[in-house]
């Protein structure tokens, strides 16, 4: 059977899910709290069947990853030749000089402050705010073009599953 990068993507979210409630169930199942022999209520907890369960799916989940991972590294985003996995730490590195941009572009040209004896200071920017402003803008750009290139490969690119 083949699937897309993001049906995969689905599937081991919904995997984790179907893994997560097993867990809060078995905490919820995992011990009996009782006052005699009498008040005890039986429980349907099985410890084998429950860390069975939870391997399996532990193993399916390594295994849609590990196709996913593959095809990360291998498969061309059609952004300047890039695989999705250059582009998703691409994309983490232009995020992070936005994050900067945006905290240089919020700066004042020139401010002024007191310090704590009364005397006045000035503070000016060392840089050209309207090319940090353009910078940031093309940096946005950068992102969202990475995104849809990203979300493209993600829904067109198919890989077989066993």
């Amino acid at each position: 059977m083949k699937l897309c990068n993001a049906e995969i993507m689905k599937r081991i979210k919904l995997l984790e899910q179907e893994k997560s409630e097993i867990e809060e169930e078995e905490q919820r199942l995992c011990t009996t709290t009782y006052q005699s022999d009498l008040d005890k209520l039986s429980s349907d907890y099985d410890f084998k069947d429950t860390r069975s369960k939870i391997g399996n799916i532990n193993g399916d989940i390594r295994d849609l990853k590990h196709l996913l991972n593959l095809s990360n590294s291998t498969v061309s985003s059609g952004y300047y030749h890039m695989t999705i996995g250059e582009c998703l730490i691409y994309m983490a590195q232009l995020n992070k000089e936005k994050e900067i941009l945006e905290n240089l572009v919020r700066k004042e040209q020139v401010s002024r402050h007191s310090t704590y004896n009364g005397v006045i200071e000035y503070t000016k920017l060392n840089y050209d705010k309207a090319e940090c402003k353009e910078r940031l803008k093309k940096t946005q750009e950068d992102i969202a073009e990475i995104q849809i290139a990203i979300d493209r490969t993600n829904l067109t690119n198919m890989i077989e599953i066993d």
